[in-house]
């Protein structure tokens, strides 16, 4: 189990620094899927090469619920940290939990109770942050989650995401749906890593990719990093950020 809590500042050289155009405060609060060839520090970089300076706080824990992340001083430290509000924040819930609550809510009642106290909990300290609720993404692994295919349990990780975004007055980050279009027109490029549940560089890139659209909208320029992955299926990745992206604006 991997725990962190930490604050990124990106060093900026001086040309960078005169090009500067905004800084933008970002949490990201989430486990292994988070930090996973380290998506909120792959935002950062996809961003600055954008004109967009993050100042990122992260706080992941293996395996954590969003129950886990409420009920962790650390945690909580992050989000009640007395500087400066946040302007953007992630949350990023265990990988099956949005498809059991969508498959049966009320038995699942309490994880509306937690995604709504987390959201409340960010919104006390940061009252004008935008939230988004990650929806991620279904995988074969484990009997596909327990759901039996990947296509019920995306289906049911869409609606459950959107349930308990609902329910907490928030948006969501539709970082499955970019997952399922990829595989699907691509399967060349594997988005996950060796265990088939986890993302691989490139799922987190294209996760990352997903996440800046969300707070910065519009397209990526020519200028969009690829973090060190190669160009031609990281601009194929970004297309398909824009894509999504654009379908949920509309």
């Amino acid at each position: 189990m991997k725990r962190i809590i930490l604050a990124i500042s990106i060093a900026l050289s001086a040309f960078t620094m005169h090009a500067q155009v905004d800084t933008t405060r970002v949490l990201c609060i989430g486990n292994s899927f988070t930090y996973f060839y380290d998506s909120h520090l792959k935002l950062a970089e996809i961003a600055l090469s954008q004109g967009h300076y993050i100042d990122m706080t992260a706080a992941y824990v293996g395996g954590y619920t969003f129950n886990r992340h409420l009920n962790d001083l650390k945690t909580i430290g992050a989000i009640e940290q007395f500087t400066n509000p946040y302007d953007c924040v992630f949350l990023q819930n265990q990988s099956q939990v949005h498809a059991l609550y969508a498959r049966n809510p009320k038995q699942h009642k309490f994880q509306k109770k937690d995604a709504v106290d987390l959201v409340g909990r960010v919104r006390q300290y940061s009252p004008d942050a935008r939230i988004w609720i990650e929806s991620t993404w279904s995988y074969p692994a484990g009997n596909c989650g327990g759901f039996g295919t990947e296509a019920e349990f995306n289906r049911l990780m869409v609606k459950g995401t959107g349930m308990l975004a609902k329910a907490a007055r928030t948006d969501v980050s539709p970082i499955g749906e970019a997952f399922r279009i990829s595989r699907e027109e691509r399967p060349d490029i594997d988005l996950f890593d060796k265990d088939k549940k986890h993302q691989s560089a490139y799922g987190t890139y294209l996760k990352s990719c997903i996440n800046y659209l969300m707070i910065f909208g519009g397209r990526f320029n020519g200028n969009a990093s690829n973090c060190g992955l190669d160009p031609d299926s990281c601009a194929y990745l970004r297309s398909v950020a824009e894509r999504v992206a654009a379908s949920k604006r509309h």
